[in-house]
């Protein structure tokens, strides 16, 4: 490749317009349409209610970089690429995408990085006026942003359920754990534990009804509350999923903090998160800053996991790795050692 054609490629690499593009059929639930059966250019537009020659130019545009395809004069069909657009695609990327969900609220914050690179602060509540988690709250009612959790969740929980070795019996709470889809695959997996599901009042209720569907509510507690409070006392596990690299240090420590004063003194912390210096550095480097715009949050070396936990007045006795990349992370009172 020459110089001049890798100077074309990343010029089209950073050009905004592909993104918005995608946003835009996204939003439209082209991909949907599509795989319903409407897919000449002017059924797409009776559906979506757009102008057939301005929805022609984005379906080209979207055409020539392989997102869609199309077979006919004025035809359009699905790729690879545009399947992961369909609403029910386990990744949930549609609802990210659009322009009238979280997603479009978050690509506020975000636009707004060389704010955040002067003042070294979050940008998110000067943007929305809130911070991240009480913007959400109140811009999604219908619990949009749980669901979406939910299913990033479930595709690693039954890999974490099974690859670690879990105690056969015992209790453990689930620190900021969403709407329980970590807790169903950990007490579908273990019937000897049992649980207390920890977070927003919401967000819990939302959980136990999961959970009840599951079978399982007899043997989970809601808690209803914040990680900023004492939590549930002496439970054996304190597990926490992708919880701690929404915060900085400041909060992150106050967390394990909370979790090693409820924690009886052979209680273990789990920290489930992955390890900014291992794995696919574009992708951990693209979240790092993507929770420094949104919540001020960071993604953190195994050192800096090491200096969280003792801040906390914990140690960090061991460290594994899960198929998808997760790490556990393990810790314990020092004086149980």
């Amino acid at each position: 490749m020459t110089s001049q054609d890798q100077a074309r490629e990343f010029a089209e690499a950073v050009d905004g317009l592909a993104p918005l593009a995608v946003r835009a059929a996204a939003t439209l639930r082209l991909a949907d349409h599509i795989h319903a059966g409407h897919t000449d250019l002017h059924a797409l537009a009776g559906r979506t209610g757009t102008d057939p020659h301005a929805l022609h130019k984005l379906l080209r545009f979207l055409t020539s970089r392989g997102v869609f395809t199309d077979p006919g004069p004025d035809q359009f069909a699905l790729t690879p690429l545009s399947a992961t657009l369909l609403d029910e695609h386990p990744s949930g990327l549609r609802r990210w995408l659009d322009r009238g969900g979280i997603g479009a609220r978050m690509d506020h914050a975000l636009a707004h990085l060389d704010t955040a690179l002067r003042t070294g602060r979050c940008p998110y509540t000067d943007v929305h006026g809130t911070g991240f988690y009480d913007d959400l709250a109140a811009a999604t009612p219908d619990n949009t942003f749980d669901q979406l959790r939910d299913q990033h969740a479930d595709s690693f929980a039954h890999e974490l359920a099974t690859s670690h070795p879990w105690p056969t019996t015992g209790h453990l709470v689930d620190v900021g754990g969403g709407t329980g889809a970590v807790l169903e695959a950990l007490l579908t997996a273990h019937p000897g534990l049992s649980a207390t599901l920890l977070d927003r009042p919401e967000t819990v209720t939302a959980g136990m009804q999961r959970l009840s569907r599951a079978g399982l509510a007899s043997r989970c507690t809601a808690a209803p509350g914040s990680f900023f409070d004492p939590l549930p006392p002496r439970a054996d596990i304190y597990l926490l999923v992708n919880v701690l690299h929404n915060w900085n240090d400041h909060h992150a420590t106050t967390i394990l903090q909370n979790c090693a004063a409820a924690a009886h003194p052979e209680s273990t912390i789990l920290i489930i998160e992955r390890i900014a210096d291992t794995g696919d550095a574009r992708a951990l480097t693209a979240m790092d800053l993507r929770m420094f715009l949104l919540t001020g949050g960071q993604e953190r070396t195994l050192q800096q996991f090491h200096h969280l936990a003792t801040d906390a007045y914990l140690t960090l006795t061991h460290t594994a790795t899960i198929p998808s990349g997760l790490a556990i992370l393990t810790c314990h009172h020092p004086r149980s050692i």
